[in-house]
């Protein structure tokens, strides 16, 4: 109903009689009653200010995202609704239409994009718009994702066939140059196997380099058995302790002997192990730091933990972990983490970590234990 013919109303209401109040009243009430379930209808949230910043009406999505019934939405402040992104004073008369992104921690993490709009030019109520940006944002990861590892496959193709030839050609030549230097007197041979030793070792960094391409890329199925991390563990460390021991770096553990197994390929989490260990030694700048390997479980779950004393990650290296030829380290390529992430995903699991510059990391695998026990309420 026009605001013109609303206000002809009020002025004659006082000579309209019982039945022309009665009806006009039903019609109210059905044309509120139309705009509700519309406004109800709709995906987003919706809730109507009036010019004093008082919330007058809102739709059903609203209150779902807020978790309360309506009548309690609508006694709750504007800047509270708005998670205090802006303040009803810097809106009340300006007309502007304004925009805000809010994330929210708990009781869950959602995103949400609040549009804050005047309801009608010359008015100084306003709309408040809520949508929900949680699912596509995880959907957009996802793509990102898989955008990364489409891109690492091209790059890992290429460089597996313009690197891998000649660096098996290099190494072959490299042996042959070896042999032959027996023939060469004593006195000539020192100098040249020096040469030959770094370019046999570069050719190894190299081979290494593209083989972490190809693992990080390659779309591999985990080969499960029933096994103990606990053991694993060990006969990883045990392949690292001759460079963790020149370093001077102390390694404690802390492993559960009652540690449940899990249904795992022993290769795969070796190498999650091996890159992690690695990382943490190669984090810490002294022989004063140390590492610290720890085990525990849950009703579902199995959780290896390694810490490290080291030198810790940037809060803007946080976000980029997993990104490739992003590193932390001088001669990083990026892959360690990604490959990392890519087998504990594959295995139905969890990569978490913690850091703080200067204080070290701390990384927790979950993985599934091999017989998951069921917690059931009692009836």
């Amino acid at each position: 109903m026009k605001k013109e013919t609303l206000d002809k109303i009020v002025a004659r209401i006082d000579r309209m009689n019982r039945d022309d109040v009665q009806g006009l009243i039903m019609r109210l009430a059905t044309d509120k009653g139309l705009f509700q379930d519309v406004f109800d209808a709709l995906r987003d949230g919706l809730i109507l200010f009036n010019c004093w910043g008082e919330a007058v009406l809102a739709n059903r999505e609203a209150g779902r995202i807020y978790g309360c019934a309506l009548r309690d939405l609508l006694k709750i402040p504007f800047e509270t609704l708005v998670g205090k992104t802006c303040t009803w004073k810097e809106l009340q008369g300006s007309g502007v239409a304004l925009t805000r992104d809010l994330q929210v921690n708990y009781p869950e993490l959602r995103h949400y994009n609040f549009t804050i709009t005047p309801v009608a030019e010359g008015r100084e109520g306003y709309l408040l718009l809520i949508r929900d940006d949680t699912e596509s944002r995880a959907l957009n990861e996802a793509d990102r994702e898989t955008e990364q590892f489409n891109t690492l496959a091209l790059l890992a193709a290429s460089v597996a066939h313009e690197i891998g030839n000649p660096l098996n050609s290099l190494g072959l030549h490299i042996q042959l140059i070896e042999r032959n230097l027996s023939s060469l007197p004593e006195e000539s041979r020192g100098a040249i196997e020096s040469l030959l030793r770094t370019a046999h070792h570069e050719a190894k960094r190299l081979d290494s380099i593209l083989k972490q391409f190809l693992q990080a890329i390659r779309p591999t199925h985990p080969r499960r058995e029933k096994l103990n991390v606990n053991t694993l563990i060990k006969e990883t460390l045990e392949l690292l302790t001759p460079e963790i021991a020149s370093r001077g770096i102390s390694v404690r553990l802390s492993l559960k002997d009652d540690l449940p197994a899990i249904d795992a390929d022993p290769v795969q989490i070796s190498q999650v192990l091996y890159n992690l260990i690695r990382n943490a030694y190669q984090s810490i700048p002294n022989s004063e730091g140390g590492i610290f390997l720890q085990t525990d479980y849950g009703d579902a779950e199995v959780r290896m933990i390694v810490s490290d004393t080291g030198k810790g990650i940037s809060h803007e290296m946080m976000g980029t972990l997993y990104e490739p030829f992003r590193s932390t380290k001088k001669d990083g390529h990026g892959l360690g983490l990604l490959i990392v992430r890519r087998i504990v995903k594959d295995h139905g699991g969890s990569l978490g970590i913690a850091s703080r510059p200067g204080l070290g990391t701390t990384v927790t695998i979950t993985l599934p234990r091999f017989d998951r026990v069921q917690r059931l309420l009692p009836g």
